[in-house]
């Protein structure tokens, strides 16, 4: 946010501090608008992090001092206090205290043994030399953890305790931070080379942002940092990678799914600094995030972030050895001129014949340039780019083209070339496209199809023949008339872990197709054509043995289809909402959902829910969304011993019904950790 201050003069912020989602003033200085948002108001700001002092003046410029208790916490190191001290502000600074010897090899002994018990002469032998090598530092106990914990004889755990020993008895007056750093340059060069590369990439993503594991692994592949292995597709070696980084804690692990792949991951401020100094250093990488940027003419990567300023950045000179870009502006943005940038802004490119990876985030474009065709290297092309509304006919010429990611705020339906999918190297295509029924060709390596929308589908053609080792699929816009070719498609993919189908017919045949067994993740958003349940619902235990998520929206199903549900053997998240459920009762009989862990009902019309004594016995959340006519709770919560966090948004009369002392229904969730009441 600092820095934002300092360079971005045209954000806008909103018109309450607390409510990013309402904007205000547009084109007025942020630091005018915040200081007027918190005039008359109780703050407290939190800054996590190293803050130099121009950002630091900055922040406290904007912030009104009006006497009234407000606050600004700063977690810093050293430097930090320094950059405080220097801008002439006074600060009273409370020291954290570091871990205790004892705390310190606790947290070392479960990052290394997990919770097996330590072996009794490893702790007698390294006990003190932990806590000397890392002061009780979290970061650096962690880190140093990560390197042991793939060591298995004492003798290697000696030579790294060796590599370490100058930090430990020759310079016992160094700072904390330099030594940090000398661990975290024993970890780097610990990694194997594949993981140098792979950690190395992380100096080009925001520092302290969560950054999607999918898209990283991606770019890893068309880098070409992902070795293949036999009988693995290279996505999962590229998740391995990851894994392994952070099994090392030079990645922070945020999210995974409950099939236990990486979805979101974060690198320590620390570590992003270290991966920007080496990267800079082994000419890996060049990060920037001024506007105007002179890169050296033989600079191979390029990043670009944090760009907050009232224009684009612009690169100042040809880059003709440039392989990949990564740039991240924000969205919405215009240039000086006040008219938004044209296409004609990415002529920068136009030099870099040898581009591998396009990765750009936030920039108004509606269309590319004609000489996007020529970059025949290209593996990558991710643009997140609002209003982009054609695709040049070129783009079929990118013949080693493995993933196409198009998003953006406004981003039309687009049509594209027919050669576009005969490109047998695709292996993720997330855009909005429209599908013809005949012109694929052979896309033996296509895993990622998302966001399409069937075009001329008819009959029992199958459009989806030549792409049988697709993995997850996503379809918009189907209507009855693509039954016929989408049950035909279905049948063929029978790698299908995920699909999602939005539109005004969708076919109940999705729990009874016989080839989606290894589908885990279903979402349907509209009507089903057979709201009673498939004729084969008896075998759906059978034919789904895998399915863990599902999600309902509009999709009028009976009851009956509800208890075919119920059977699902691995269900662990259901989500119904909206008028998923056609009636007023719904039903959970006994003994269904053995596998349920996560329950969303958001159904306006429902007054009565009923579940029997035996259903759902390892639900942990439950989450009531706007059921506004549901007269009570079922009795059967208050025997759910598993039950952890019950979440109701918009129910003011439920709120009353379990409040304690007076609440009819507060004796069915008293046992219940975490109740959240929304508004």
């Amino acid at each position: 946010m600092t820095s934002q201050l300092r360079r971005a003069p045209s954000r806008q912020v909103a018109e309450d501090g607390c409510d990013g989602a309402k904007a205000c003033g547009h084109g007025k200085d942020i630091s005018n608008q915040l200081y007027k948002s918190m005039t008359g108001r109780r703050y407290l700001v939190v800054v996590d992090g190293s803050i130099a002092v121009t950002d630091w003046n900055s922040l406290r410029a904007s912030l009104p001092d009006e006497g009234n208790g407000s606050r600004v916490l700063l977690i810093t190191d050293s430097a930090g206090l320094e950059a405080v001290g220097h801008a002439g502000h006074t600060y009273d600074p409370i020291e954290l205290t570091r871990l205790s010897p004892e705390n310190t090899y606790e947290v070392f002994r479960r990052r290394v043994f997990g919770r097996g018990d330590c072996p009794g002469r490893y702790k007698s032998r390294y006990y003190q030399d932990v806590f000397r090598i890392t002061r009780g530092l979290p970061l650096s106990i962690v880190i140093l953890a990560g390197v042991l914990r793939s060591k298995e004889l004492p003798a290697e755990w000696d030579e790294v305790m060796a590599q370490l020993a100058p930090a430990r008895e020759q310079h016992k007056g160094s700072s904390s931070s330099n030594n940090s750093r000398r661990i975290m340059s024993l970890a780097f060069d610990d990694l194997p080379h594949h993981l140098k590369s792979c950690f190395l990439y992380l100096a080009a993503m925001r520092e302290s942002t969560p950054v999607d594991a999918q898209r990283l692994v991606r770019l890893w592949v068309a880098e070409g940092f992902v070795r293949p292995r036999r009988g693995s597709i290279m996505e999962e070696v590229g998740q391995g990678y990851l894994k392994e980084l952070i099994s090392r804690c030079m990645v922070q692990l945020v999210d995974k799914d409950e099939f236990g792949a990486v979805q979101t991951v974060v690198v320590h401020d620390r570590l992003h600094a270290f991966a920007q100094d080496e990267a800079q250093e082994a000419s890996f990488i060049e990060s920037h995030d001024s506007t105007d940027v002179l890169a050296p003419a033989t600079v191979r990567r390029l990043a670009v972030l944090n760009s907050t300023t009232d224009r684009y950045v612009q690169l100042s000179n040809a880059l003709p050895k440039l392989r990949s870009i990564i740039c991240d502006f924000l969205e919405g943005r215009n240039n000086r001129s006040g008219k938004c940038i044209q296409y004609s802004d990415l002529g920068f490119l136009h030099a870099s014949k040898f581009l591998r990876v396009i990765d750009i985030q936030g920039l108004e474009l509606k269309k590319l340039p004609n000489e996007i065709g020529s970059m025949i290297h290209i593996r990558y092309l991710g643009l997140q780019c609002g209003d982009l509304e054609k695709l040049p006919s070129t783009i079929g010429n990118l013949v080693n083209l493995q993933s196409l990611i198009l998003g953006g705020r406004h981003v039309h339906v687009l049509e594209v070339t027919a050669a576009f999918w005969r490109i047998p190297t695709l292996r993720h295509v997330v855009a909005p496209f429209a599908l013809p029924s005949r012109a694929l060709g052979d896309l033996h390596n296509l895993q990622t199809l998302h966001g399409v929308q069937p075009r001329g589908w008819d009959g029992g053609n199958n459009p989806l023949a030549k792409a049988t080792n697709l993995r997850s699929l996503e379809l918009s816009e189907l209507t009855a008339d693509h039954a016929g070719a989408l049950e035909a498609a279905l049948e063929s993919l029978d790698l299908l872990v995920h699909l999602s189908l939005r539109g005004d017919s969708l076919p109940a045949s999705v729990f009874s197709v016989p080839s989606l067994r290894r589908l885990q993740s279903l979402k349907l958003w509209g009507p089903v054509d057979a709201p009673e349940g498939p004729s084969s619902a008896e075998d759906v235990r059978y034919i789904r043995p895998n399915l863990t998520r599902l999600s309902m929206w509009s999709t009028m199903v009976k009851q009956k289809f509800v208890n075919m549900l119920a059977e699902l053997p691995s269900l662990g998240e259901l989500t119904l909402m909206l008028d998923a459920y056609d009636g007023d009762r719904l039903e959970f009989g006994d003994a269904g959902f053995r596998s349920l862990h996560k329950l969303k009902l958001g159904l306006p019309e429902l007054e009565e829910w009923a579940v029997g004594a035996d259903s759902m016995p390892g639900l942990a959340t439950l989450t009531l969304c706007r059921c506004a006519r549901m007269q009570m709770l079922p009795e059967a919560l208050a025997g759910m011993e598993q039950l952890e966090e019950v979440v109701l948004y918009s129910m003011p009369d439920m709120v009353g019904r379990i409040k304690e002392g007076e609440g009819e229904d507060h004796h069915k969730v008293k046992h219940v950790p975490v109740i959240q009441t929304i508004y």
